[in-house]
């Protein structure tokens, strides 16, 4: 690399690196050194979901969770951005996900390869399905609070009809 340039990339004094990647088989115990992180990490990430549903519900309960019609708008795009970002990973990692992984070539390895392969495009319980079903619901909440959006403006169209009505002014 040239000197100054600092971007890693080849001036033409030098040969681009060639990526020579192959897929390593993992051993059983670099799977169980990398476990205890991971449910960390998952742990870590069902304690915060945990807390904020749990500030929600109080506000909610304490009468100070409050929506606006621009804050209901700002909420369902979210939910609509997050729905189509879930589709989006979905539609990058499906065939990742159903690749089997090579863990060596004997009954062992074919047995946690296909297990792993179950675990993540299987019908039931696999990752692949956890996506889909999470697009689901974004969709069924996005939905919710579309209709909600649209039975409060209703009625507070009736009810500024019913002011007007007697008299009174919205």
């Amino acid at each position: 690399m040239a000197e100054g340039t600092g971007t890693g990339t080849p001036t033409g004094t030098e040969t681009p690196a060639v990526s020579t990647a192959t897929t390593t088989p993992i051993t059983a115990d670099q799977l169980a050194a990398a476990k205890p992180a991971l449910q960390t990490e998952m742990l870590v990430d069902k304690a915060a979901a945990s807390h904020a549903a749990a500030k929600l519900d109080h506000a909610a309960d304490s009468g100070r969770l409050q929506l606006d019609a621009g804050a209901a708008e700002a909420l369902i795009k979210a939910v609509d951005d997050a729905r189509d970002q879930v589709m989006a990973l979905w539609e990058r990692t499906k065939n990742q996900l159903a690749t089997p992984l090579q863990f060596g070539d004997n009954p062992v390895a074919h047995a946690i390869s296909a297990r792993f392969q179950d675990i993540a495009v299987g019908e039931d319980s696999g990752a692949a399905k956890a996506l889909l079903d999470l697009y689901d619901v974004l969709g069924d909440i996005s939905n919710a609070l579309k209709k909600n959006r649209d039975e409060t403006q209703k009625a507070d169209e009736e009810a500024e009809y019913q002011m007007q009505k007697h008299g009174g002014s919205w």
